[in-house]
C-alpha cells in the first residue's frame, strides 16, 4: 500500500516542478528584456527607451496654435486688455476682445488668476502656466480647444518668452515648432 501512496504522488511531484520550472523561464524572460537584451518577439512592437539624458520630456503645443479668451476678474480697470496685448505679441490668438469676467463658472478668482480649460486645450492651459506664474489650472466640462485665462487679484503682468523659456527647460519641457496633429496607426500594422 505504501507503494501506490508513493506512485500517486509523483505525477503531482512532476507537475509541481513543471509548473516551478515555467514560471522561471518567465520571470527570467522578462528579468533580460529589461535589462537590455532583444528578442525576435520584441521587435514586432518596439518598447519605448528611457532616456536619462537633458532631452525634453514633454513637447507642448507652440503659442501660435493656441486660442485664448482673456477676463479680468479683479476691479482694476484694464488688466485684460494689457494681458490680451501682450499675449497677441508672444504669438497667442486671441479673437475676441478682454472683458470682464462673468462667466458661468465665475469662482472667487485668487492668487495671478485661473486657466479654465476643457479635455482638448490641456496642454494649452499647461504652457499657460509658465506665463502666468500663480495661476491655477481650472478644468471645465466641454470640447473646446479654446483656453479662458480669468486674471486674479495677485496678477501683475504676462511673463516674457524668455522667462518662459528658462522656466520651461528646467522642467524639461519644449515647445512645439509647429501645431500637433495626431498620427493615426495604419492599418495593418499592430497597435502595441
Amino acid at each position: 500500500m505504501a507503494g501506490t501512496v508513493t506512485r500517486r504522488q509523483l505525477p503531482a511531484l512532476i507537475a509541481l516542478l513543471a509548473l516551478l520550472l515555467l514560471t522561471a523561464l518567465v520571470w527570467w524572460r522578462v528579468s533580460s528584456r529589461d535589462s537590455g537584451s532583444s528578442s525576435a518577439a520584441s521587435t514586432a512592437c518596439p518598447t519605448p527607451t528611457v532616456s536619462t539624458s537633458t532631452a525634453p520630456a514633454s513637447t507642448l503645443p507652440p503659442p501660435s496654435s493656441i486660442q485664448l479668451t482673456v477676463l479680468n476678474a479683479t476691479s482694476r480697470s484694464g488688466i485684460a486688455s494689457k494681458a490680451r496685448a501682450a499675449f497677441l505679441k508672444l504669438g497667442f490668438k486671441s479673437p475676441t476682445p478682454a472683458t470682464n469676467d462673468r462667466t458661468t463658472y465665475r469662482t472667487k478668482v485668487t492668487g495671478g488668476g485661473q486657466i479654465r480649460y476643457s479635455p482638448p486645450g490641456k496642454d494649452a492651459a499647461r504652457l499657460l502656466t509658465y506665463y502666468l506664474p500663480g495661476a491655477a489650472l481650472f478644468p471645465v466640462p466641454g470640447r473646446s480647444s479654446t483656453v479662458t485665462v480669468a486674471l486674479g487679484p495677485k496678477f501683475s503682468k504676462v511673463a516674457s518668452q524668455r522667462t518662459v523659456n528658462a522656466a520651461l527647460a528646467a522642467a524639461h519641457l519644449t515647445i512645439s515648432s509647429t501645431a500637433p496633429t495626431p498620427s493615426p496607426t495604419p492599418s495593418g500594422s499592430p497597435s502595441c
